[in-house]
């Protein structure tokens, strides 16, 4: 029997791939993001998705101007100009609520963004990670 906690715990690396559907697009909260944001949003919100799935914890910290400018820069939002710090944060903000608003990502309660989608595939690989560590059936003895 899998032990919830070993789950868990190999949930918590990073992982090497997620599956994405190929109708993705025709998800209602993705037909919201694609009405409000287009498919420069769309790109954003996967590049977003691949960055949490390559993280610890599946989650990125949204507390400082730092780590909004961090994460601008990341999903192609950040301005290049002297004073465009402050208008790439705006920006980066607004996209990010648009996403906890149409229930694409939630708040983890400790200053961090998640998305409900990579944590059930975290918990998939956690689930092979623990079976694979288990190693394989016994042999049947050959007589």
């Amino acid at each position: 029997m899998m032990v919830a906690k070993e789950v868990h715990d190999k949930a918590q690396d990073p992982m090497a791939w997620f599956q994405h559907d190929s109708n993705a697009a025709q998800d209602q909260k993705c037909q919201r993001l694609l009405f409000r944001y287009g498919n420069a949003g769309y790109g954003a919100f996967w590049r977003l998705c691949e960055i949490l799935a390559n993280t610890t914890t599946h989650s990125l910290p949204v507390e400082t101007d730092e780590d909004w400018l961090i994460l601008a820069e990341q999903i192609g939002m950040r301005k290049a100009g002297a004073f465009d710090e402050i208008s790439s944060i705006d920006d980066c903000k607004d996209f990010i609520s648009c996403l906890l608003e149409i229930g694409l990502l939630t708040r983890d309660g400790k200053g961090r963004i998640e998305s409900a989608r990579m944590q059930k595939n975290a918990l998939y690989f956690g689930m092979q990670r623990a079976n694979g560590a288990k190693g394989g059936r016994p042999r049947k003895n050959k007589s």
